[in-house]
């Protein structure tokens, strides 16, 4: 006999192989998955924040690129990390996914076991979705609720003329990491596969940056180029970067000088580094820097104004939004 497919199992039956280990804050359940509608708990105090992500097979993932337990944490990063942008804390999943009925059993509960490890790690809790069939690959939606102290969620429009433009950690590591998957290199740069397979959304350095004061910020979901001009066009502010100064990390460096190619090209255009990048007034940014690793790469230098500018000296020249988009032929 060949292993067990979803047809194998039925809709009922896979709901109840995957239905187990879903909630981490229990203090926040009233009614957990299960029934037609999970019942939450709002704390007093706090505003409420949601967000949508999806991962179609064939164009976030294939089979080359990510295994089934990686594809379910990166959908649960990549939701928690819309969070993380708000400086509001991920606390509620639910989970819409369909299936090919030929898919192996085994797929989807490691697909789930990967989802948990992120959801276990973020204390997020899972409070159920929707099964359904897919006539062709997998398509998995996951909706993320959140929560913000009341009036403290930080937007993309409120950039100042003055403040320091910054970002989290290296960025450009996962489009490298997908380069080395895609030439064969994945063994020699394990560092940056990990950071395309499972990237880590910064909910500790959004809720930190908002409680130093950000005035605006964005998770960096399809490339530096595209989040910027997005800063730009909320806050109508005009924005001038030092590309020396984008923090890019050594394994990066190494593959694309071996690859002869320039690493700001995945950090301006790759996209799925989940990093954050913002705006903070200088002191705000002097006191944070102290407390978690942000770089300065750049100051909001007109308001009113538009648009995203590289200067290298006394040249400047404005940043085309390059990132990933669906709909772009």
């Amino acid at each position: 006999m060949g292993e067990l497919t979803v047809k194998d199992v039925g809709e009922f039956g896979l709901i109840r192989r995957i239905m187990h280990d879903f909630i981490y804050r229990p203090e926040l359940v009233k009614v957990g998955p299960g029934d037609d509608g999970a019942v939450y708990a709002a704390p007093a105090g706090f505003d409420q924040v949601i967000s949508t992500d999806t991962m179609v097979e064939g164009i976030h993932f294939t089979s080359c690129t990510m295994g089934p337990a990686d594809v379910g944490y990166h959908l649960g990063a990549s939701n928690f990390s819309d969070m993380a942008a708000m400086g509001a804390e991920a606390v509620g999943f639910v989970l819409s996914i369909a299936l090919p009925d030929d898919l192996p059993l085994s797929w989807v509960e490691s697909f789930y076991d990967g989802l948990r490890s992120c959801c276990r790690k973020y204390r997020v809790n899972l409070l159920g979705g929707d099964v359904t069939g897919s006539p062709g690959g997998v398509i998995a939606t996951g909706t993320v609720i959140g929560m913000v102290p009341s009036g403290k969620a930080v937007t993309r429009g409120g950039a100042r003329e003055g403040d320091v433009v910054f970002v989290t950690e290296t960025i450009g590591d996962s489009a490298a990491g997908l380069y080395a998957l895609l030439h064969g290199r994945d063994k020699d740069f394990p560092g940056l596969v990990k950071r395309h397979r499972r990237p880590e959304p910064q909910i500790r350095a959004g809720m930190l940056v908002r409680d130093h004061g950000a005035n605006a910020l964005n998770d960096i979901s399809d490339g530096l180029s595209r989040e910027l001009n997005e800063i730009a066009s909320a806050s109508e502010v005009e924005i001038e970067i030092d590309p020396s100064k984008i923090p890019i990390s050594e394994e990066a460096r190494r593959l694309a000088e071996e690859a002869h190619l320039s690493p700001l090209d995945w950090a301006f255009n790759g996209g799925e580094d989940y990093e954050l990048v913002g705006t903070l007034s200088p002191a705000d940014f002097d006191t944070i820097r102290e407390e978690y690793p942000v770089t300065a790469i750049g100051r909001v230098v007109k308001k009113p104004g538009h648009g995203v500018y590289m200067r290298k000296g006394q040249e400047r020249a404005i940043l085309e939004v390059h990132g990933f988009d669906h709909f772009e032929k």
